[in-house]
């Protein structure tokens, strides 16, 4: 799998042999280029602007924007329901917690997470390859909890997202407390990931976004 990320939420998993899969795009508003690539299926974790600006990708593509299992040119994509708050959706509403597993990887992307995972979460994110994970607070868990959910969850690597940039002025925590508390590595903006290569990439990562 390459990945490639695009700032904030936005990421592009393509598998060899398999889907192009695009996460949370973003509108003009939130200060990164657009990402307009084309892709097999977008991955929306929620109804705002900065999570689902689908109309900036390519066509044809499907949208997976609901909860239920699906199936996309090999992979098994699963999507669970969360919240983007601590009061259960009170504040913000709903979010989707997804789970792809193509070429014999786990990962899982969290969307705008706003509290750690119960039980139930916790078992659907068991086990997992690679952990895309928020870590900016304000509208999301911030950086103790995104390290908190490291710990617990155990993924076998891990990448940050949604963390305030020079190119996104958002008011979330930057990346820098994150980086300094879990020793991530700073990482091009592509990476390839397969079950070889996971041993010889850091455990915790920060991709650039241009």
């Amino acid at each position: 799998m390459k990945l490639k990320y695009f700032g904030h939420s936005c990421f592009s998993l393509r598998f060899e042999g398999g889907p192009a899969l695009i996460t949370d795009p973003f509108d003009e508003s939130v200060g990164y280029p657009l990402c307009t690539e084309a892709c097999d299926a977008a991955l929306v974790s929620h109804d705002h602007f900065d999570h689902n600006h689908t109309r900036s990708l390519t066509a044809p593509f499907e949208t997976i924007c609901a909860a239920g299992d699906y199936e996309i040119r090999g992979a098994r994509i699963r999507a669970m329901e969360s919240f983007h708050d601590e009061k259960r959706g009170a504040l913000r509403g709903k979010n989707l917690l997804f789970r792809v597993e193509c070429e014999g990887l786990s990962v899982a992307h969290l969307g705008d997470l706003g509290h750690l995972p119960d039980a139930r979460q916790q078992a659907f994110l068991r086990d997992l390859d690679l952990l895309l994970l928020p870590i900016g607070g304000t509208f999301t868990i911030d950086t103790p909890e995104a390290e908190a959910l490291l710990r617990l969850i155990q993924p076998r690597r891990a990448v940050a997202m949604h963390y305030r940039t020079e190119a996104c002025g958002f008011n979330i925590r930057s990346c820098e407390d994150f980086a300094r508390d879990t020793g991530a590595a700073y990482m091009p903006r592509e990476i390839e990931v397969t079950r070889e290569s996971l041993a010889s990439l850091p455990e915790v990562m920060i991709l650039n976004y241009k």
